[in-house]
């Protein structure tokens, strides 16, 4: 009957293999990369603003707090990291770039609302110091737009 009982498990254990699931929150890595990707070859301003839009939208939800942040007292939020990021590469980051593109795109074509809207999002929703490069670019990329508006008032 032991023998039987330990047979039975050993083949019980190899015949049914746990499975581990992986989850991307619903975003595939050649998804975000295409969208990135048609972003940045976009000579039309709303296709640009589309995929801006699209990458936003990935950014924002990697970025949701975990619920344990919620139910945490203050003093134990600050030792709990955020989960790693599943995807290879830095999807704020390539939010932030398709943002500007579009928002140049927008500039070049005479849309000054969907520009300046654009160079926007990108100082608002990039704040960290890993961003710097892009609220750099969105602050002087502002800049150049309200002195091309001031140019042309007069």
């Amino acid at each position: 009957m032991v023998l039987l009982f330990t047979a039975l498990t050993a083949v019980g254990c190899q015949a049914n293999p746990a499975v581990t699931s992986v989850r991307y929150d619903n975003v595939r890595f050649m998804d975000v990369w295409s969208t990135y990707t048609h972003c940045l070859s976009a000579e039309d301003s709303q296709a640009a603003l589309l995929d801006s839009s699209k990458l936003r939208d990935v950014s924002r939800a990697q970025t949701t707090h975990s619920p344990l942040e919620t139910i945490l007292p203050a003093g134990l939020k600050n030792m709990v990291s955020q989960p790693a990021t599943r995807l290879a590469v830095d999807v704020h980051a390539m939010a932030a770039s398709c943002s500007l593109h579009a928002g140049t795109l927008a500039m070049s074509a005479g849309e000054v609302d969907l520009a300046r809207n654009q160079f926007r999002e990108v100082l608002h929703g990039h704040a960290e110091s890993d961003y710097g490069y892009y609220t750099t670019q969105a602050r002087e990329r502002l800049a150049q737009l309200e002195l091309t508006l001031q140019a042309a008032l007069r």
